[in-house]
């Protein structure tokens, strides 16, 4: 098993955003993505995921396409706000499981006891967790392709604490990419690549 960008291009009309993008991650591997403000990190992150079609070049899983192999954690990522954070982790997994179950993976991401506040009214740092949460459950599902995007961005030093708890579990199930601008995260990272300049 392995996920390896081949000469990834991508423009928006005539900005160029990514070029020639080649890396390869080993099965079991963390990959930390790096680079300026501006320079593809999500980008490349949402190219891996087929949320965006590159302009040039391929990406593949064991040979194939990635769709309907990733979980996708990002800051932007939708949460319905009208929604409790049960409700919001029952419809984005699309889940046919128990209560008990979802309520025992909230808590798993020190969520327990907000199951039915409302994501709306959560503070940045706890809406993190619930999207982590969320993109957690769909790699713990047959996504072995972990993407997070500056998943430490909004954490305290707990949340910090469940995002390496979360790297480290997805180590036996498949391959991370961890796009951040933070020294701190890539010492979660087995490598360490830089988005080229432009």
């Amino acid at each position: 098993m392995s996920l390896r960008a081949e000469k990834v291009g991508k423009r928006f009309g005539a900005r160029v955003v990514l070029r020639d993008v080649s890396f390869e991650v080993a099965p079991g591997s963390v990959l930390g993505v790096v680079g300026r403000n501006g320079a593809g990190k999500s980008t490349l992150l949402r190219v891996v995921c087929e949320l965006v079609a590159p302009s040039r070049g391929r990406v593949l899983w064991n040979g194939a396409t990635t769709r309907g192999h990733c979980a996708l954690f990002a800051p932007d990522a939708p949460l319905y706000r009208e929604l409790s954070c049960l409700e919001n982790l029952r419809f984005w997994t699309h889940s046919r499981v128990s209560n008990d179950q979802l309520r025992a993976h909230l808590s798993a991401f020190a969520l327990g006891e907000r199951e039915s506040d409302l994501a709306g009214d959560l503070s940045s740092g706890l809406r993190a967790r619930l999207g982590l949460c969320v993109a957690a459950w769909h790699a713990q599902n047959e996504h072995p392709i972990l993407l997070l995007d500056e998943p430490t961005a909004n954490l305290d030093g707990a949340g910090r604490a469940l995002v390496a708890s979360l790297l480290e579990a997805h180590r036996a199930c498949g391959v991370t990419l961890l796009a951040t601008n933070d020294a701190r995260d890539l010492e979660f990272c087995d490598a360490v690549f830089e988005i080229p300049q432009r």
